[in-house]
């Protein structure tokens, strides 16, 4: 770490380490570090799993580049920092800032598909996908998926549901949060959707309550539900059998009033907001927010869609 000069600005604070900002002395450059302490001396085995991940995109244009590891001792403690390249905005801040043109937002889906299927391709599923862990490097034209992807992840094959670190919950799909132990590809997927609906209207689309921390997820689960309506063996084949599934009364309510659906369950208000969502637009959606994970658009296929049609990259 005596190569770098680091910044006293803390960019996060998550559950065993903080990030911050440091400048590499002879190039200039400025990166992530992420701060880990070994407790009793033991390598986290979280970031060994971070660097099954990490390695994978070391030179890559749709993933922030991991950069190296290095192993220091502070205050007779073992602790590690985690380098990675830093682009300053993400994608939430880059939403609030100002409403986004039709052209700025399919250029940014694509390039969130383009890093979503790299993920994929790589046999990595990321999990927490959410526009605060987006990067957005504005003067280059480019989107990445942060660091975050070595933390939430899971390779295909592994049986998991939702990534043990916390999770955007807006952003997780029902099959997570019904409790499912197959994680297909498919969960990224339905978060791609929850993001390319909030980069139309600028707010989030399924914004569970969160009054209460202990029924969050059932929370999340109504909020779906409420606005696309309760899924239903035909349409989901299996879903009654998932370990999270209960006919709850409360999930029968009517559909958020704040809403007008029309066919395929889309909300009236992502056709007509402030950036106008044309019909390929709203049948791409209505795809990634499909809820059979069987059925919902694949990468590929998304980025083969009418709505792409003479797009400038």
């Amino acid at each position: 770490m005596e190569d770098y000069q680091t910044n006293p600005e803390i960019l996060g604070v998550e559950s065993d380490c903080q990030v911050y900002k440091a400048t590499h002395k002879a190039t200039a450059e400025v990166v992530a570090v992420r701060k880990l302490t070994a407790e009793d001396g033991v390598v986290p085995p979280a970031l060994v799993r971070e660097m099954l991940v990490a390695q994978k995109f070391t030179k890559s244009s749709h993933v922030v580049n991991f950069r190296h590891v290095i192993r220091d001792f502070k205050d007779n403690k073992l602790v590690y920092y985690v380098v990675y390249e830093h682009i300053d905005t993400d994608l939430r801040s880059f939403i609030a800032a100002k409403p986004l043109p039709s052209d700025v937002v399919k250029k940014l889906l694509f390039l969130l598909l383009q890093g979503v299927h790299e993920c994929h391709s790589n046999g990595v599923r990321h999990r927490n996908l959410n526009p605060s862990d987006l990067l957005v490097d504005e003067k280059r034209g480019r989107l990445k998926i942060g660091a975050g992807v070595g933390q939430s992840f899971s390779f295909f094959g592994e049986a998991s549901s939702m990534p043990g670190t916390t999770v955007s919950l807006s952003y997780q799909s029902p099959e997570a949060l019904l409790g499912s132990h197959v994680c297909r590809a498919a969960v990224d997927m339905w978060a791609v959707g929850c993001i390319f609906a909030e980069m139309v209207t600028g707010e989030v689309l399924f914004a569970g309550s969160g009054c209460d921390p202990k029924n969050a997820v059932k929370e999340q689960l109504r909020e779906i539900f409420r606005q696309l309506g309760k899924p239903t063996e035909y349409e989901w084949r299996g879903v009654t059998s998932l370990p999270g599934w209960d006919s709850y009364e409360e999930w029968e309510g009517e559909k958020k009033k704040a809403r007008l659906f029309l066919a395929g369950d889309l909300p009236k208000d992502l056709l007509v907001g402030s950036v106008s969502l044309d019909k390929d637009g709203a049948d791409l959606l209505s795809k990634m927010l499909t809820y059979d994970p069987a059925q919902r658009i694949r990468t590929k296929a998304a980025m083969k869609h009418p709505y792409f049609e003479r797009m400038i990259i």
